[in-house]
């Protein structure tokens, strides 16, 4: 998520004046469901463990951190994630509420 992605993302949020709003949905390569990688997280058992993997995103990318005006946790249904189809990974541009882009799901 460095380099290209947050200098986009800075200068979309600077020209615009928009918020960046982080919406951190279920594990997307968990473990135990989809691995990856052997160092990936075992799917979420509660709203806990979703809240200390958004503080470890996070704090992992400390420059897309700096450009986050506020942070949404999906809930344990994945309501969010199934109504938007916003799994695994979708950027959404909204204005006054409404979806003006979205990224591609390819």
């Amino acid at each position: 998520m460095e380099g290209g992605p947050i200098k986009a993302l800075a200068e979309i949020k600077e020209r615009f004046q928009a918020e960046v709003i982080f919406a951190y949905l279920c594990e997307a390569h968990a473990v135990d469901t989809w691995p990856l990688s052997p160092e990936g997280r075992a799917s979420h058992k509660s709203m806990e463990d979703r809240r200390e993997a958004v503080a470890a995103f996070l704090a992992r990318f400390p420059e897309f951190h700096a450009l986050v005006s506020a942070v949404v946790v999906d809930d344990m249904t994945d309501a969010t994630t199934v109504a938007n189809g916003l799994w695994p990974e979708r950027w959404v541009v909204l204005e006054d509420g409404v979806v003006r882009w979205t990224s591609s799901l390819a």
